[in-house]
C-alpha cells in the first residue's frame, strides 16, 4: 500500500523550492487531484471526488486529517503560485512541466504517472471554462482552487486545517496579490477568479489595493464577463440553475463586489475606465439575461449592474437610453450625487469652489455651447456668461442659479476664493479654510449648494476626477 506519508514528505521536498520544482505537471496534478476536503459548508469543492489512481489497492487518499499532519503542503503550494515571476519565466516554466523528465526508476514516482488520464480530469467549470489537463494550467488551476478552499475553511473557523490564514498565501501580500493577477492574465480560469475573490474577502487592504493597481485584473474580469456571456445558448430563456452555465457570470460580480470593499465611491469607475467601453456593452446584456431569469432577485447580478451605473456615473457618460440599459441609467442617476458622500459637506463644498475658479473661461449657462464669458453676475462674482440673455437663463434654469449665488459669494469671500474671471490666481488655502466656510455658511446651505452643483456635468466630472478618487491618488 503506498504510503501517504512518504508521499506528501516526496511532494514537499520537490517543491522546496517554488523556482525549480523536481516533477512535472501530472505528477503533481495527480497527487491534488487525490485530495479530499470533507466540509458541508464549502459549497465550492474544488478537487474531483473519484479520480482513479493506477492500483485500486493504493490508497491515494489524502484526506483532511492527513493533510492536518502535514501542514508543509499548503506552504509549499501557496510559495510555488505566489513566488515572483515575470511572463517569459511563467512560460518557460509551463515549458519545462509539460515536459516529463521525472525518474520512472522510483515507485512512487512511477505511480503517480501510471494515472489513466481523462480528458475531463479536471471539468468542474461549465463548458468554454474547462481547464486543460495534463498541463501547467491544470495544476495552477488545482492549487487555486485548493487555496480558495484553505481560505473559506480558515473563515469559518470550524476546521484546525489551514493552521492560519497567512498560510494560504505566503510571503509578501502584495507580491502575492500581483502574482494571482498575473497568473490569471497568463491562464484567464475560474479557479484562480476564486481564489482572487476569496483572498479579496479574507485579507482586505493589504491586496486589495495591489488587486485595485494592477494592470491585467481589470481586463481579465470584463473578458471573462464577456465570455460568461458570449457562452450562453443563443436561445438561452433563462431557466438554467444559477451556479450551473451563468456560473462564470455571477463569479466575476461576486469578484468584483468584493474588489469594491476598499471603494471610494469613485475607485470602481478608475478601476474599469480604460476597458469601460467593453463592460457597459457587455452590462446591457446581462442586463437584458437578467430579465428573463428564472429568480425573482439576483444579488450578484444586482450588484454587477449597479456597478455599470457607477461607472457611468463617474466618468459622467451621456444618458443615452439607445446606449446604455434603463437599468444601467437608473443606477447611474441614484449615484450622482451619492458618489462623493465620502467627503464632508465642507471638503466637497471647497473643492467645487476651487473648480469654478479652474475651468476655462465659458458661459455657465449649462445650454449655451459658447465659450466666451464677459458678463460676470454680480452677485456671486464666481460665475460668468457670454451675455445677460445667458444669464437670465440660468437664473431660472434647469439648475439655477439663484439657488446657489448667495452661498458661492459667502464660501468665495470666506477663504479668499477668486473672482471666475481669473482662474489663475488660485490661492494658498490656510490650514482653517474647512473653519473659515463652517463659519460663513451653515451645513444646511452647504449640502444645498452642493447638490446644486454637481448636477452640472462640468463640475462633477472635474470634482470626480481631481478630488475624489483615492485609487487615482494611490497611482500618483
Amino acid at each position: 500500500m503506498t504510503s501517504t506519508t512518504a508521499l506528501l514528505a516526496q511532494a514537499i521536498q520537490s517543491l522546496a523550492d517554488p523556482n525549480n520544482p523536481k516533477f512535472c505537471c501530472r505528477y503533481y496534478i495527480c497527487l491534488l487531484s487525490h485530495i479530499e476536503i470533507e466540509h458541508a459548508a464549502v459549497w465550492e469543492n474544488p478537487i474531483i471526488r473519484d479520480a482513479p489512481y493506477a492500483n485500486a489497492s493504493d490508497d491515494l487518499q489524502l484526506e483532511l486529517g492527513a493533510l492536518t499532519k502535514s501542514m508543509s503542503l499548503l506552504d509549499v503550494l501557496s510559495a510555488f503560485i505566489t513566488t515572483d515571476r515575470s511572463r517569459e519565466e511563467m512560460a518557460a516554466l509551463a515549458q519545462r512541466m509539460e515536459h516529463c523528465e521525472c525518474d520512472r526508476t522510483d515507485r512512487l514516482i512511477d505511480g503517480m504517472h501510471a494515472w489513466k488520464w481523462d480528458s475531463t480530469a479536471y471539468c468542474r467549470d461549465p463548458p468554454g471554462f474547462v481547464c486543460r489537463t495534463c498541463t501547467l494550467e491544470g495544476l495552477i488551476a488545482i492549487i487555486a482552487d485548493l487555496l480558495f478552499n484553505a481560505l473559506q475553511l480558515h473563515d469559518l473557523q470550524r476546521t484546525r486545517w489551514p493552521k492560519n490564514r497567512r498560510q494560504c498565501l505566503a510571503g509578501n501580500d502584495e507580491t502575492a496579490a500581483t502574482m494571482l493577477c498575473r497568473w490569471l492574465d497568463f491562464y484567464p480560469i475560474l479557479p484562480l477568479l476564486r481564489a482572487i475573490s476569496a483572498a479579496a474577502a479574507s485579507f482586505g487592504p493589504s491586496v486589495l489595493v495591489p488587486f485595485l493597481l494592477s494592470a491585467h485584473l481589470p481586463k481579465n474580469l470584463v473578458a471573462i464577463l464577456k465570455r460568461g456571456v458570449d457562452s450562453l445558448p443563443v436561445d438561452f430563456a433563462g431557466s438554467f440553475d444559477p451556479f450551473g452555465v451563468v456560473y462564470p457570470i455571477t463569479l466575476v460580480f461576486i469578484t468584483m463586489n468584493e474588489l469594491s470593499n476598499i471603494d471610494d465611491g469613485v475607485s470602481s469607475a478608475y478601476f474599469y475606465r480604460e476597458h469601460c467601453p467593453l463592460l457597459l456593452e457587455t452590462l446591457n446584456r446581462v442586463a437584458e439575461i437578467d430579465s428573463k431569469m428564472v429568480w425573482s432577485s439576483n444579488a450578484h447580478w444586482e450588484t454587477g449592474i449597479n456597478l455599470g451605473g457607477i461607472v457611468h456615473a463617474k466618468l459622467v457618460l451621456p444618458f443615452d437610453e439607445t446606449k446604455y440599459h434603463q437599468r444601467i441609467l437608473a443606477y447611474s442617476k441614484m449615484n450622482r450625487t451619492t458618489i462623493l458622500h465620502v467627503q464632508t459637506p465642507y471638503q466637497l463644498a471647497m473643492n467645487i469652489m476651487l473648480t469654478l475658479t479652474e475651468l476655462p473661461p465659458q458661459c455657465m449657462d449649462i445650454s449655451c455651447a459658447k465659450e466666451t464669458a464677459a458678463s460676470l453676475c454680480s452677485g456671486c462674482r464666481r460665475v460668468a456668461y457670454c451675455d445677460v440673455q445667458c444669464q437670465t437663463h440660468d437664473w431660472n434654469g434647469p439648475l439655477p442659479h439663484k439657488k446657489v449665488c448667495k452661498t458661492i459669494r459667502a464660501l468665495g469671500d470666506a477663504a479668499g476664493f477668486p473672482v471666475y474671471t481669473d482662474p489663475k490666481s488660485v490661492p494658498e488655502l490656510e490650514v482653517d479654510v474647512h473653519r473659515r466656510f463652517q463659519d460663513a455658511v451653515s451645513v444646511a446651505a452647504v449640502k444645498s449648494f452642493n447638490k446644486n452643483m454637481i448636477e452640472d456635468d462640468r463640475i462633477r466630472k472635474v470634482v470626480n476626477d481631481k478630488y475624489s478618487a483615492r485609487y487615482q491618488r494611490s497611482l500618483d
